[in-house]
């Protein structure tokens, strides 16, 4: 009687170890389901009370990054699709600009391998504990939104995590928006939250192809004279970690939080007569500059997790 009990302990230790070892990572990669691992996804884009104008922008988002021409010439399909939207119109009596950034991928079964092939990174043991695998052990499309936000409980409402080896985290995308004629950034235009379309709450598991960024709005300079009736804003999508991805030569040497500028676009605008703000252009271009963001200074002072 104590031989076969013995040898039942046995058999079940050896059965937990091999279970272990073929289903480890997965389970380590698929937490049990909890409330505060949900994600906020029902995102309200920003409205004027009136609105004087309207422009929106397609462009494309390569990895590694390429410069706007280089990216239309390829034959490759684009990482994401991105569309800025921009919109003018009076905030509290204010002429200001407001703008957002949508990013969607496309969602075949050939472009979740390619996500995969080119988004793999089997040098980093680390990723086996933010990628979520299925029964079959299939990578599973990563929630958009879940990729890109800063904020949350990290590898449960974010994908970021602190790099043990350089002791930061930078696994986050942000949008900044400021006149290109300044150095000057107010936090107030800076912002690395993503949504996901509107429709409820989502966690890492929930498969969402779209991120919409949060609204930023920027107030238009008084009028004085001949001065302040037109002027360019530049509006910069950066990722703060590159993973030693190179970007263009022709881009800004300055890294993003040792990441660098995923897009950059100038928005030209002008007073018409009656004193409202006219969208007359909104260029996707070789940014000029970099975001002259200090990113873990700016990170720390908005941290919600």
């Amino acid at each position: 009687m104590k031989l076969s009990y013995w040898l039942l302990t046995v058999l079940l230790l050896l059965a937990g170890g091999v279970a272990f070892y073929l289903f480890g990572d997965r389970l380590k990669a698929r937490p049990a389901s909890n409330s505060r691992h949900r994600i906020p996804a029902n995102h309200l884009p920003f409205k004027f009370g009136q609105v004087t104008d309207r422009d929106e922008s397609p462009f494309r988002v390569d990895w590694p990054p390429q410069s706007p021409a280089d990216g239309r010439r390829l034959k490759l399909p684009p990482l994401l699709n991105g569309r800025l939207v921009v919109s003018a119109g009076l905030q509290d009596g204010q002429p200001s600009l407001n703008v957002r950034v949508e990013l969607t991928r496309a969602d075949s079964d050939a472009d979740c391998k390619r996500w995969n092939r080119q988004l793999a990174f089997p040098e980093y043991d680390w990723m086996s504990r933010v990628r979520v695998w299925d029964a079959d052990r299939k990578w599973l499309w990563p929630n958009l939104p879940y990729l890109l936000r800063a904020y949350g409980l990290e590898r449960e409402q974010r994908y970021g995590g602190v790099d043990p080896r350089n002791d930061v985290d930078n696994d986050f995308a942000a949008v900044v928006i400021r006149p290109v004629n300044s150095d000057k950034v107010n936090p107030e235009l800076i912002t690395a939250e993503w949504f996901g379309p509107a429709g409820g709450d989502v966690d890492k598991r929930t498969i969402v192809h779209k991120a919409v960024s949060e609204d930023l709005q920027w107030s238009v300079p008084a009028a004085s004279g001949a001065e302040g009736q037109s002027g360019v804003v530049g509006v910069w999508l950066i990722y703060a970690d590159f993973l030693e991805s190179a970007a263009p030569d022709s881009w800004p040497d300055t890294p993003e939080y040792s990441g660098g500028i995923l897009a950059y676009f100038s928005i030209h605008w002008k007073r018409n007569a009656g004193g409202d703000v006219e969208i007359v252009k909104t260029l996707n271009e070789i940014p000029p500059a970099a975001t002259g963001v200090d990113w873990p200074a700016w990170l720390a002072s908005t941290r919600r997790f």
